[in-house]
């Protein structure tokens, strides 16, 4: 009784101690800069299924940067100076009743925006405890990219052992684990990175799957030119095609489809990512816009090939299927960290490590830490 009433008190002691929130917000979106640090009130009741988590880290995706730019549909849809953000850890530090953890639980989670914050409130359903020996940052570095290439590969690609997959962007945070999954399912595999050292990462990463000739690592140049892709023809088609550059490596990507294969495209970093912010964004995406791929049906039909186009966004409107995803995800990811981006960010410099994110010279993840 007297533990009981010991952990009463601490969950309203919790909830007594912190009655703001600092946030990271656009009151204007279009451009990175024009992101604001600010403190708000929490204004929200805790409900029975929810706990209210203080966040130690925040992954960060290409999504968040479509967000803040204005690019993503998803995101400009939400009511006005909403905070952008899917994914983060922490600890609890107050508990729904009905939520499943308690205060003092380690916890990462996914939300539909709002991870942008040093505390989050989400359901229990979407939260994980976080695995035994791993750091906030490493588990705030899984979900959002985990989901997309489990689902993406698995589920949408059906990619099974023995299946022929082309990864792009090999060494970003969902390439690293589209790999981690390609070795745990028994695929062969071919990355496509931009340069020498994200080569030489992967390579360090998955030692024994390049050495037995299973995964190979193509350097891309700036733009796909007659050696890529003669490199390319040499590696027999695809079954499965993870495609996250769009403009012309979404076209060279097909082109190298197998009959039955699938290709799926879930991001444009290539045409989009880099985008300018402010009055200039336009200018700068308006060539890869008129450069974009058109996609014949009629021709896929004839090649027997399928594209799908997947953002993981909408998942959280069929909690049944990403529940089950996430099970599988965990299972297949088998205990070891994601692989984190070098750079370390502070809180209070969040909009720069966006701006990192964005200039494509990441390897793996990056992640946010939150004091």
């Amino acid at each position: 009784m007297r533990t009981l009433l010991l952990a009463s008190a601490v969950v309203v002691w919790c909830g007594a101690l912190r009655q703001t929130r600092r946030v990271w917000r656009s009151r204007q979106l279009g451009s990175i800069d024009n992101l604001e640090l600010e403190e708000i009130q929490i204004a929200e009741a805790l409900a029975p299924d929810c706990a209210r988590v203080r966040v130690g880290a925040i992954g960060l995706n290409f999504a968040d940067v479509f967000s803040v730019l204005g690019l993503y549909a998803a995101f400009s849809e939400q009511p006005p100076l909403s905070v952008a953000g899917l994914e983060f850890a922490g600890t609890v530090e107050e508990a729904g009743a009905a939520c499943g953890y308690a205060v003092g639980d380690r916890v990462f989670g996914f939300t539909r925006f709002g991870a942008f914050a040093d505390s989050v409130t989400q359901r229990g359903k979407l939260l994980r405890p976080t695995p035994a020996g791993w750091t906030d940052a490493e588990a705030a570095a899984l979900l959002v990219q985990g989901l997309t290439a489990y689902y993406g590969l698995a589920k949408l690609g059906a990619a099974t052992a023995g299946s022929r997959v082309l990864v792009h962007s090999a060494a970003g945070g969902v390439g690293m684990l589209s790999l981690e999954i390609c070795a745990a399912l028994g695929c062969d595999a071919v990355g496509v990175v931009s340069s020498d050292a994200k080569k030489a990462a992967i390579h360090a990463r998955f030692p024994a799957e390049v050495a037995d000739g299973r995964f190979k690592v193509l350097v891309r140049p700036a733009r796909p030119d007659r050696a890529y892709r003669d490199h390319l023809r040499h590696v027999p088609r695809f079954d499965v095609v993870l495609e996250s550059l769009g403009g012309p490596w979404f076209s060279e990507a097909l082109d190298r489809l197998a009959p039955m294969g699938r290709l799926v495209h879930f991001g444009a970093t290539h045409s989009y990512g880099a985008a300018a912010g402010g009055p200039l964004k336009w200018l700068s995406l308006v060539p890869s816009y008129l450069r974009r791929p058109m996609v014949d049906p009629g021709e896929l039909t004839s090649a027997n090939r399928a594209v799908f186009g997947f953002n993981l966004i909408w998942l959280t409107e069929r909690e049944d299927v990403l529940e089950a995803a996430l099970a599988e995800l965990l299972d297949c990811a088998g205990g070891r960290p994601p692989c984190l981006d070098g750079a370390a960010f502070h809180f209070d410099d969040l909009p720069g490590a966006l701006k990192h994110l964005q200039s494509g010279k990441t390897t793996g993840k990056v992640v946010v830490r939150v004091p």
